[in-house]
This record gives structure tokens, C-alpha cells and sequence, in this order.
């Protein structure tokens, strides 16, 4: 049988070997579990927070949808009423052929088209064009009107009005407009 002695020594050993394996799990619990799951569970409450405030914010704009709505309709709305075209040509003969039938409807004479140079854009094209013609200032006013009111989108860009030889109310013109197309 052993000594008492050297059962004390024994357990005064046991009572170390478990001290050490004790820390050492401990330490290994705190560097491999603890540490890195307290490091996720504050990650995920970061990004709850970003969330929640992200959340916040898309609501605070969810609110104004309505009006927004209501905006885009009320401009779309406008937008119809205006009805212009934006082809997806060019389609300068058929623009020609309008504006020669709004000059014959309003008695305008020699009335000459020249085509400029096409410039290309983001979203869409145009076309500058310089016409020249004479007629009744009035006759001129209507004619100039209607070529604003086109169903196909146009803008008069500069315009040129002389009176004729001293006739009176007899006009010549030069008119400078672009019309526009889509570059689908």
C-alpha cells in the first residue's frame, strides 16, 4: 500500500494536472467560443441598427409615394395634352410633306427647306432645319403656330422677319427649327 504521504503527493499532482486542464479549457472556451460569438453577436447588432435606420429612412420616403403619384399622374396628364411625337426616325420627308400642306392651307409662297447637319444625343436626335418663305404677316403668324402646335415634337429656334419691298403687311422670313427623334 501506498503512504499516506505519497497518496497526498498524488492528489496534490491530480489537484495540478486538473488546475492546468481546467485553465486551459477555460482559455481555449474564451479564445475559440466565447470571444468569437460575443464578436458576431455585436456584428449582427451593428447591422440590425444600420438596418433599422435604413428602415426608418425608406419609410420616412414611402410616405411621400402618394404624392409622388399623384405629381407623376397630374404630369403625365399634362404631358398628353401637349401630345407630342417623338418618332423613332427621322422621317424628314413626311415632316416636309406636313409643313408644305400647313403653308398651302395658309397661302405661304416659296417656301424652301435646308436641311442641316443630324446630331445625335444621349436619348434622342435632331435635325436642324432652316426654311425661308414669305406671305401676309398674318398668314406668316397662323402658319408659324401650327408648325409649333405639330403633333411631331419641333421648336422654332430663331426666326427672321424682313417686310417685303415696302408692301405693306408682306413679310419674308427665315426660320430656324430642329425637330426631333428617338434614338431607340
Amino acid at each position: 500500500m501506498r503512504s499516506v504521504q505519497s497518496q497526498i503527493t498524488w492528489c496534490i499532482r491530480a489537484q495540478w494536472a486538473m488546475t492546468i486542464v481546467m485553465v486551459s479549457l477555460i482559455t481555449c472556451f474564451f479564445a475559440f467560443g466565447y470571444r468569437p460569438t460575443n464578436q458576431r453577436r455585436n456584428a449582427l447588432r451593428e447591422e440590425i441598427h444600420a438596418k433599422v435606420g435604413q428602415l426608418e429612412t425608406n419609410q420616412a420616403r414611402a410616405q411621400n409615394l402618394p404624392g409622388l403619384a399623384f405629381d407623376v399622374e397630374r404630369l403625365r396628364l399634362k404631358l398628353d395634352k401637349v401630345n407630342k411625337k417623338l418618332p423613332k426616325t427621322p422621317g424628314l420627308a413626311e415632316f416636309i410633306n406636313d409643313t408644305a400642306q400647313v403653308s398651302n392651307a395658309y397661302g405661304i409662297k416659296k417656301l424652301m427647306h435646308q436641311q442641316g447637319m443630324m446630331r445625335r444625343q444621349d436619348l434622342y436626335g435632331e435635325i436642324p432645319i432652316v426654311m425661308s418663305f414669305e406671305g401676309d404677316f398674318t398668314n406668316v403668324f397662323g402658319f408659324v403656330r401650327q408648325l409649333e402646335e405639330m403633333q411631331r415634337l419641333a421648336r422654332v429656334k430663331q426666326m427672321t422677319v424682313k417686310c417685303k419691298d415696302g408692301k405693306a403687311g408682306q413679310v419674308d422670313v427665315s426660320l430656324t427649327m430642329n425637330i426631333y427623334f428617338s434614338e431607340l
